[in-house]
Protein backbone atom coordinates (compact mmCIF):
# COMPACT_ATOMS: atom_id res chain seq x y z
CA UNK A 1 0.00 0.00 0.00
CA UNK A 2 1.29 3.31 -1.16
CA UNK A 3 0.67 6.13 1.15
CA UNK A 4 1.26 9.90 1.85
CA UNK A 5 1.83 10.69 5.70
CA UNK A 6 0.53 14.03 6.67
CA UNK A 7 2.19 15.27 9.95
CA UNK A 8 6.26 14.22 10.18
CA UNK A 9 7.97 15.89 12.57
CA UNK A 10 11.69 15.88 12.24
CA UNK A 11 14.47 17.46 14.93
CA UNK A 12 18.03 17.85 16.12
CA UNK A 13 18.23 19.25 19.34
CA UNK A 14 21.67 19.81 18.63
CA UNK A 15 20.95 22.57 16.01
CA UNK A 16 16.94 23.67 17.08
CA UNK A 17 15.54 24.67 20.56
CA UNK A 18 12.53 22.78 21.56
CA UNK A 19 11.36 24.20 24.63
CA UNK A 20 8.36 21.86 24.72
CA UNK A 21 10.72 18.76 25.04
CA UNK A 22 12.36 20.19 28.82
CA UNK A 23 9.80 17.90 30.65
CA UNK A 24 9.50 14.71 27.71
CA UNK A 25 11.27 11.09 27.99
CA UNK A 26 14.04 10.08 26.47
CA UNK A 27 11.78 8.86 24.00
CA UNK A 28 11.31 12.05 22.25
CA UNK A 29 14.34 13.88 23.74
CA UNK A 30 16.85 13.02 21.03
CA UNK A 31 17.67 13.35 16.88
CA UNK A 32 14.63 12.14 14.63
CA UNK A 33 16.48 12.51 10.95
CA UNK A 34 15.01 11.36 8.11
CA UNK A 35 16.80 8.13 7.76
CA UNK A 36 15.67 7.94 11.36
CA UNK A 37 12.23 7.95 9.30
CA UNK A 38 12.82 5.93 6.73
CA UNK A 39 13.99 3.03 8.92
CA UNK A 40 11.23 2.89 10.85
CA UNK A 41 9.07 2.43 8.27
CA UNK A 42 11.25 -0.17 6.79
CA UNK A 43 10.41 -1.90 9.48
CA UNK A 44 6.41 -2.38 8.12
CA UNK A 45 6.81 -3.56 4.44
CA UNK A 46 3.75 -4.08 3.34
CA UNK A 47 3.60 -0.41 3.35
CA UNK A 48 5.13 2.57 1.50
CA UNK A 49 5.48 5.93 2.34
CA UNK A 50 5.58 7.80 -0.97
CA UNK A 51 5.03 11.34 -0.45
CA UNK A 52 5.29 13.11 3.38
CA UNK A 53 4.18 16.88 4.64
CA UNK A 54 6.97 18.00 7.22
CA UNK A 55 4.50 19.49 9.84
CA UNK A 56 6.90 22.61 12.20
CA UNK A 57 7.80 21.62 16.05
CA UNK A 58 7.47 24.43 17.92
CA UNK A 59 10.52 25.27 18.36
CA UNK A 60 11.27 28.71 20.10
CA UNK A 61 10.12 31.93 18.96
CA UNK A 62 13.69 32.92 17.68
CA UNK A 63 14.61 29.90 15.46
CA UNK A 64 11.18 29.99 13.49
CA UNK A 65 12.64 30.91 10.38
CA UNK A 66 15.56 29.19 10.75
CA UNK A 67 13.19 25.80 11.10
CA UNK A 68 11.35 26.76 7.76
CA UNK A 69 14.67 26.84 5.58
CA UNK A 70 15.19 23.44 6.89
CA UNK A 71 11.79 22.11 6.34
CA UNK A 72 12.35 23.83 2.33
CA UNK A 73 15.72 22.39 2.11
CA UNK A 74 13.85 18.82 3.17
CA UNK A 75 11.57 19.29 0.34
CA UNK A 76 14.00 20.62 -2.20
CA UNK A 77 15.77 17.18 -1.36
CA UNK A 78 14.72 14.84 -4.38
CA UNK A 79 16.43 11.85 -2.33
CA UNK A 80 13.55 12.00 0.25
CA UNK A 81 9.77 11.59 0.52
CA UNK A 82 9.04 15.27 2.15
CA UNK A 83 7.53 16.93 -0.74
CA UNK A 84 5.25 19.93 1.38
CA UNK A 85 5.68 21.91 4.91
CA UNK A 86 3.46 23.11 7.07
CA UNK A 87 5.38 26.31 8.75
CA UNK A 88 4.95 27.92 11.91
CA UNK A 89 3.16 31.22 12.25
CA UNK A 90 1.96 33.27 15.14
CA UNK A 91 -1.20 34.80 13.96
CA UNK A 92 -1.75 36.60 17.21
CA UNK A 93 0.54 39.10 15.24
CA UNK A 94 -0.27 42.25 13.02
CA UNK A 95 2.94 41.73 11.48
CA UNK A 96 1.78 38.07 10.61
CA UNK A 97 0.61 39.27 7.32
CA UNK A 98 4.12 40.32 6.21
CA UNK A 99 5.31 37.19 7.65
CA UNK A 100 3.60 34.97 5.29
CA UNK A 101 3.35 37.30 2.37
CA UNK A 102 7.32 35.86 1.94
CA UNK A 103 6.51 32.64 1.51
CA UNK A 104 3.55 32.68 -1.30
CA UNK A 105 5.75 32.15 -4.29
CA UNK A 106 7.19 28.87 -2.92
CA UNK A 107 5.03 25.99 -4.07
CA UNK A 108 6.37 23.68 -1.13
CA UNK A 109 4.51 25.72 1.82
CA UNK A 110 1.32 24.44 2.07
CA UNK A 111 -0.07 26.19 5.05
CA UNK A 112 0.63 27.67 8.86
CA UNK A 113 0.27 25.69 12.30
CA UNK A 114 0.34 27.63 15.73
CA UNK A 115 0.14 25.38 18.12
CA UNK A 116 -2.43 26.08 20.73
CA UNK A 117 -2.19 23.28 23.24
CA UNK A 118 1.13 24.90 25.16
CA UNK A 119 0.68 25.80 28.36
CA UNK A 120 2.37 29.20 27.19
CA UNK A 121 -0.81 29.69 24.99
CA UNK A 122 -4.26 31.13 27.03
CA UNK A 123 -7.53 29.48 26.16
CA UNK A 124 -9.38 31.10 23.75
CA UNK A 125 -6.27 33.07 21.92
CA UNK A 126 -7.59 31.52 18.56
CA UNK A 127 -10.85 33.55 18.94
CA UNK A 128 -9.60 37.09 18.84
CA UNK A 129 -9.74 39.78 16.20
CA UNK A 130 -5.70 39.75 15.53
CA UNK A 131 -6.06 35.70 15.31
CA UNK A 132 -9.40 35.45 12.77
CA UNK A 133 -8.38 38.18 10.24
CA UNK A 134 -4.79 36.15 9.90
CA UNK A 135 -6.84 32.74 9.20
CA UNK A 136 -9.03 34.87 6.69
CA UNK A 137 -5.71 36.42 5.34
CA UNK A 138 -4.22 32.84 5.19
CA UNK A 139 -7.52 31.35 2.59
CA UNK A 140 -7.00 34.50 0.29
CA UNK A 141 -3.59 33.65 -0.17
CA UNK A 142 -4.41 29.56 -0.75
CA UNK A 143 -2.79 28.65 2.70
CA UNK A 144 -4.73 26.12 4.75
CA UNK A 145 -4.60 26.15 8.41
CA UNK A 146 -3.71 23.91 10.89
CA UNK A 147 -5.63 23.59 14.28
CA UNK A 148 -3.87 21.91 17.23
CA UNK A 149 -5.51 22.80 20.58
CA UNK A 150 -6.52 21.24 23.99
CA UNK A 151 -9.66 18.78 23.61
CA UNK A 152 -11.57 21.22 25.44
CA UNK A 153 -11.29 23.64 23.68
CA UNK A 154 -12.30 22.29 20.51
CA UNK A 155 -15.38 24.53 20.26
CA UNK A 156 -13.16 27.82 20.11
CA UNK A 157 -11.52 26.11 16.35
CA UNK A 158 -15.04 25.45 15.81
CA UNK A 159 -16.02 29.09 16.38
CA UNK A 160 -12.97 30.26 14.43
CA UNK A 161 -13.61 27.98 11.73
CA UNK A 162 -17.40 29.25 11.34
CA UNK A 163 -15.81 32.93 10.72
CA UNK A 164 -13.31 31.84 8.19
CA UNK A 165 -15.11 29.91 5.57
CA UNK A 166 -13.00 30.26 2.91
CA UNK A 167 -9.59 28.94 4.38
CA UNK A 168 -8.97 25.40 4.64
CA UNK A 169 -9.17 23.96 8.03
CA UNK A 170 -6.94 21.12 9.20
CA UNK A 171 -8.30 19.69 12.57
CA UNK A 172 -4.81 17.68 13.98
CA UNK A 173 -4.89 14.56 15.64
CA UNK A 174 -8.89 14.05 15.92
CA UNK A 175 -8.87 16.71 19.00
CA UNK A 176 -6.15 14.98 20.65
CA UNK A 177 -8.61 12.85 21.85
CA UNK A 178 -8.15 10.16 25.29
CA UNK A 179 -8.56 6.76 23.47
CA UNK A 180 -8.24 5.06 26.85
CA UNK A 181 -11.67 7.23 28.10
CA UNK A 182 -12.84 6.60 24.27
CA UNK A 183 -12.88 2.92 24.13
CA UNK A 184 -13.55 2.37 27.73
CA UNK A 185 -16.73 -0.18 28.22
CA UNK A 186 -17.91 0.99 31.72
CA UNK A 187 -16.66 4.89 31.77
CA UNK A 188 -17.62 7.12 34.93
CA UNK A 189 -19.69 9.72 34.94
CA UNK A 190 -16.87 12.45 34.04
CA UNK A 191 -15.51 10.11 31.13
CA UNK A 192 -18.70 10.09 29.91
CA UNK A 193 -19.33 13.43 29.73
CA UNK A 194 -15.63 13.79 28.28
CA UNK A 195 -16.24 11.76 25.44
CA UNK A 196 -19.81 13.14 24.84
CA UNK A 197 -18.57 16.47 24.39
CA UNK A 198 -15.55 15.17 21.91
CA UNK A 199 -18.27 13.81 19.94
CA UNK A 200 -20.37 17.10 19.92
CA UNK A 201 -17.63 19.35 18.79
CA UNK A 202 -15.99 16.98 16.28
CA UNK A 203 -19.95 16.95 14.92
CA UNK A 204 -20.07 20.77 14.85
CA UNK A 205 -16.43 20.91 13.44
CA UNK A 206 -17.06 18.70 10.19
CA UNK A 207 -20.69 20.15 9.75
CA UNK A 208 -18.32 22.84 8.15
CA UNK A 209 -17.36 22.02 4.90
CA UNK A 210 -14.06 23.19 4.64
CA UNK A 211 -12.52 21.40 7.99
CA UNK A 212 -10.93 18.39 7.63
CA UNK A 213 -9.41 15.83 9.91
CA UNK A 214 -6.60 14.28 10.10
CA UNK A 215 -6.76 10.60 11.96
CA UNK A 216 -3.73 10.37 14.21
CA UNK A 217 -2.57 11.36 17.54
CA UNK A 218 -3.66 8.44 19.82
CA UNK A 219 -1.35 7.71 22.65
CA UNK A 220 -2.46 5.38 25.38
CA UNK A 221 -1.18 4.87 28.61
CA UNK A 222 -1.14 1.31 29.05
CA UNK A 223 -1.26 -2.31 26.68
CA UNK A 224 -3.21 -1.48 23.39
CA UNK A 225 -4.16 -3.19 20.47
CA UNK A 226 -6.44 -2.03 17.68
CA UNK A 227 -9.50 -3.01 19.13
CA UNK A 228 -8.44 -0.39 21.45
CA UNK A 229 -8.35 2.31 19.20
CA UNK A 230 -10.39 1.36 16.99
CA UNK A 231 -13.61 3.36 18.75
CA UNK A 232 -11.96 6.61 18.16
CA UNK A 233 -10.94 6.08 14.83
CA UNK A 234 -14.52 4.81 13.95
CA UNK A 235 -15.93 7.75 16.12
CA UNK A 236 -13.89 10.60 13.92
CA UNK A 237 -14.20 8.48 10.16
CA UNK A 238 -18.14 8.37 10.71
CA UNK A 239 -18.35 12.45 11.56
CA UNK A 240 -16.11 13.40 8.83
CA UNK A 241 -16.87 10.86 6.15
CA UNK A 242 -14.87 9.79 3.58
CA UNK A 243 -13.65 12.55 1.27
CA UNK A 244 -12.42 14.87 4.50
CA UNK A 245 -10.24 12.38 6.78
CA UNK A 246 -5.92 11.65 6.24
CA UNK A 247 -3.89 9.31 7.27
CA UNK A 248 -0.91 10.91 10.07
CA UNK A 249 1.73 9.44 11.54
CA UNK A 250 2.43 11.98 13.77
CA UNK A 251 6.08 10.84 13.80
CA UNK A 252 7.87 10.84 15.94
CA UNK A 253 5.45 11.87 18.30
CA UNK A 254 4.02 8.01 17.99
CA UNK A 255 6.25 6.35 19.38
CA UNK A 256 5.21 7.10 22.89
CA UNK A 257 2.46 5.23 22.54
CA UNK A 258 2.34 2.92 19.32
CA UNK A 259 5.39 3.49 16.63
CA UNK A 260 5.03 4.16 13.38
CA UNK A 261 4.54 0.97 11.66
CA UNK A 262 2.19 -0.65 14.13
CA UNK A 263 -0.17 2.24 13.95
CA UNK A 264 -0.27 2.16 10.09
CA UNK A 265 -0.90 -1.99 10.83
CA UNK A 266 -3.72 -0.80 13.24
CA UNK A 267 -5.10 1.82 11.04
CA UNK A 268 -5.19 -0.47 8.58
CA UNK A 269 -6.84 -3.02 10.21
CA UNK A 270 -9.05 -0.99 11.85
CA UNK A 271 -10.47 0.57 8.13
CA UNK A 272 -10.09 -2.71 6.20
CA UNK A 273 -13.82 -3.62 6.25
CA UNK A 274 -14.71 -0.10 5.03
CA UNK A 275 -13.12 -1.37 1.84
CA UNK A 276 -10.30 -0.68 -0.89
CA UNK A 277 -11.77 3.03 -2.18
CA UNK A 278 -12.46 3.91 1.16
CA UNK A 279 -8.58 3.26 2.40
CA UNK A 280 -7.61 4.75 -0.66
CA UNK A 281 -8.98 7.76 0.46
CA UNK A 282 -7.82 7.75 3.67
CA UNK A 283 -3.78 7.22 2.89
CA UNK A 284 -3.44 8.37 -0.20
CA UNK A 285 -6.47 10.08 -2.10
CA UNK A 286 -7.45 13.22 -0.33
CA UNK A 287 -3.92 14.23 1.43
CA UNK A 288 -3.05 14.58 -2.45
CA UNK A 289 -5.98 17.06 -3.14
CA UNK A 290 -6.17 19.05 -0.19
CA UNK A 291 -2.53 19.84 0.17
CA UNK A 292 -1.94 20.24 -3.91
CA UNK A 293 0.28 17.72 -3.85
Amino acid sequence: MKLIDTHLHLWNINEFSLPWLDGEGSVLKRNYSINDYSKDMAAGSDYEIEKAVYVEVDSADFEKERENQYALNLCRDSSNMVSAAIISGDLTKDQFKEYINAYRDIPQVKGVRQVLHVPSVKPGTCLSGQFIENVRYLGENDFLFEGCLRNEELHDLYQMAKQCPDTMIVLDHMGIADPDIISKPAPDAEELAYKRKWIKNLTLLAGLEHVVCKISGLNPAGEWNADTLRPAVDIALDIFGEDRVMFASNYPVCNIATGLSPWIKSLDEITRERGEEFQKKLFYNNAKRIYHL
